[in-house]
């Protein structure tokens, strides 16, 4: 991949900015005749130098107040900057405006040029010098190269090109399987059609790859790509690129578009940021402020909720939530702008820090202090704020990767340095919050024991429902497993309980006697059980046995299709004909009511009933007249 670098040449209208990209590269870069007739670029004009290291990629951006909004997205995306001031009229506004907007965006490398040098003196030059440096002091320029320069009569260009190859170095740039450009200029073209074109922002973009058009999600393939006039097959990050669109409707895609990986872009109206306003702002942003938003080529109407302060102080930072009037694309890391909405004027500026956001309440510490790890961008920070703010709910690992900008394998170092638990290989829950719905699992089953000293136990759906925050019914059954295999509880046909848990403990000796004895006629009995009446009789005290039986366990009321029927056996009976049925008809062996009977040496007045309660409760599958094993 040949080297390059995208600079974008920003300064006041009329100061010379087209001129100078002409005489450099050759490229006309007003195209517009209505722009060649008034000499005021409206649009912008792409460029490039090839060099030696590679190929230095020139955005002439428009610098008249009207087409500002067509800076900013000439100017998101771009690695340097070179920042022209006429020498005969010195800083203007929208020399300030454009400096400030590219500072907001990030953009920390450049070049000053001073232009029209043949139209003043060498004192006024000297002075506009001076001029100059007091505007870069304490900027990301204060120490750039400052190169004097005459378009018309070709003065300081070979030692402007000197200054750029210098500059040209590699930028480190986000590249992988997904790609994201957003668009700038969309138009058509004969022989071609739909043409959309944009600096490449992340990803490789490659012919013949399937795109997404976002925030709608129009779906579309790319025919063609091409960068600097020649076509190629594929394009990288940081690179100006023009993609070849079909299967798609013009009047499916606009400027300000995406053209992004399916999937990787979610529309959102939400968004938390990170947000500092420019100190020369007149005055404090409030809460609940309307601006204008712009993010790429992207602009959206916007209300800022201040989620730390209470009003933003000119020249200061502060966390917010960004509630913007429609759908739009854009992912964390990105860098935004905001304008006031009138009169319109650039006020500030950030970074993304989360996307499909849910409304947070302000001076939420939970949430602010999360945010903040964001900002600051350590991984297992960030990672350890999202699980605590998560609890037991969890957080899903693919939005966890996308939150932290890492791939889907570079996140399992990350939650390993946290000791995270991991469920069903999509969730990641904090090992505390884990730890606790264990010890809160255990202290809801005694609980219930303790109100219910003669029941067996519950479910895990009951169990889990007893919690106040109903935590997913994955982690639960993660949780139980946990306490399973440690030996802290045991399940018995789907009914859990703490381990050593009897339910029959408190009963006095001589009602331990009687339920043993209970016990004793159903268990003989094996499937052929006496009539429940006949055992209970008219006596009050096997009445209440036979019932604390049936409640924990020892006996089970068979669920047949007979409503009437009002058959019990002892458990241990039915689980010594399940597991007579499993070792004589394996998954998926099927066997007839007959070959059971046989098995068994029974009858089917009894047979039957059995069968029909393995058919209920799930250990058999009836088909016709045959039935088999239901598969595990």
């Amino acid at each position: 991949m040949t080297a390059q670098l995208t600079l974008g040449v920003i300064g006041h209208v009329d100061h010379g900015k087209t001129a100078l990209v002409r005489a450099l590269t050759g490229i006309e870069t007003d195209r517009l005749k209505e722009e060649q007739e008034r000499g005021l670029s409206i649009v912008l004009g792409f460029s490039w130098i090839e060099t030696t290291d590679g190929i230095i990629d020139l955005i002439d951006v428009p610098g008249h107040e009207d087409f500002v909004r067509a800076m900013i997205s000439g100017a998101t995306g771009v690695d340097g900057i070179i920042l022209l001031v006429a020498a005969n009229e010195g800083i203007m506004p929208q020399t300030r405006e454009h400096f400030d907007i590219a500072r907001l965006l990030g953009v920390d490398r450049g070049i000053v040029v001073i232009s029209k040098a043949d139209l003043v003196s060498a004192q006024e030059l000297e002075q506009t010098i001076e001029r100059i440096g007091a505007f870069v002091h304490g900027t990301q320029l204060e120490s750039a190269p400052v190169v004097v320069t005459s378009a018309n009569r070709r003065l300081g260009l070979d030692d402007l090109r000197t200054e750029l190859e210098a500059l040209q170095m590699p930028v480190d740039r986000p590249d992988g399987r997904d790609f994201y450009l957003p668009l700038d200029r969309v138009f058509t073209m004969r022989g071609f059609g739909l043409v959309a074109t944009g600096t490449l922002r992340g990803g490789t973009l490659r012919s013949n790859a399937r795109v997404e058009i976002m925030p709608g999600g129009v779906p579309a393939t790319v025919r063609a790509l091409q960068i600097h006039g020649s076509g190629t097959t594929e394009a990288h990050p940081g690179q100006r690129v023009a993609v070849n669109l079909r299967n798609v409707k013009r009047e499916d895609v606009r400027r300000g578009n995406t053209l992004a990986s399916p999937g990787l872009l979610t529309p959102t109206r939400r968004i938390n940021a990170e947000l500092d306003l420019l100190d020369h702002h007149e005055e404090p942003l409030r809460n609940s402020t309307a601006v204008r938003l712009l993010i790429g080529t992207t602009e959206a109407m916007a209300r800022i909720r201040l989620l730390d302060k209470r009003e933003l102080e000119p020249g200061g930072t502060a966390l917010v939530q960004l509630r913007c009037d429609r759908d739009i694309a854009t992912h964390a890391g990105e860098r935004f702008l905001i304008r006031s909405y009138s009169p319109m004027r650039t006020i500030g500026g950030g970074r993304i820090l989360e996307v499909n956001a849910r409304r947070h309440r302000r001076f939420d510490e939970s949430v602010t202090s999360r945010l903040r790890a964001t900002a600051g961008g350590d991984p297992v920070e960030i990672l350890s704020k999202l699980l605590a703010e998560a609890g037991t709910q969890g957080v899903d690992t693919d939005e966890a990767a996308e939150r932290l900008g890492l791939a889907d394998d570079a996140l399992d170092p990350v939650a390993g340095e946290l000791d995270a638990v991991l469920i069903d290989d999509d969730t990641l829950v904090e090992r505390a919050a884990f730890d606790s719905l264990t010890e809160r699992l255990i202290a809801a089953l005694e609980a219930f024991h303790e109100a219910n000293p003669q029941q067996r136990g519950l479910t895990a759906g009951s169990l889990r429902s007893a919690l106040e925050d109903s935590p997913p019914e994955e982690v639960v059954r993660q949780a139980l497993a946990g306490l399973g295999s440690a030996g802290r509880i045991e399940s018995d046909r789907g009914m859990l309980r703490v381990t050593g848990f009897d339910p029959l403990a408190g009963l006095s000796e001589h009602e331990r006697t009687v339920s043993d004895r209970i016990e004793r006629m159903f268990l003989d009995s094996g499937i052929q059980p006496p009539p429940p009446a006949g055992v209970m009789g008219n006596d009050r005290t096997r009445r209440k046995l036979f019932q604390l039986l049936l409640d924990s366990g020892q006996l089970v009321r068979l669920r047949t299709y007979e409503r009437g029927s009002n058959i019990v056996l002892h458990a241990a009976v039915l689980r010594d004909v399940e597991a007579q049925i499993k070792a004589q008809y394996p998954y998926p062996e099927q066997f007839a009511l007959s070959q059971v009977r046989d098995m068994l040496d029974s009858t089917r007045k009894y047979v039957v009933p059995v069968m029909e309660h393995l058919d209920a409760v799930g250990v058999t599958v009836r088909l016709g007249n045959l039935r088999r094993l239901r598969q595990q």
